[in-house]
């Protein structure tokens, strides 16, 4: 676990955290009659799927020796 590997998980990190916050934003605006529509197929939610896929690669950057 080096420095370098530390940092670049905690930009993803937040970039996959800011995401998840512009989903919340769509839920919000796509709210029909109380209902939350499905978010798939929207720009908000494919950014969220691909922040994770990044996520989940710099964890496992950050683990090896």
């Amino acid at each position: 676990m080096t420095n370098e590997r530390i940092k670049a998980a905690e930009v993803i990190a937040m970039r996959f955290l800011t995401a998840i916050k512009a989903v919340e934003a769509r839920k919000k605006s796509e709210r029909d009659g109380g209902a939350y529509l499905s978010l798939t197929g929207f720009k908000e939610s494919g950014a969220l799927r691909r922040a994770s896929m990044d996520l989940t690669r710099a964890l496992a950057e950050m683990r090896k020796p």
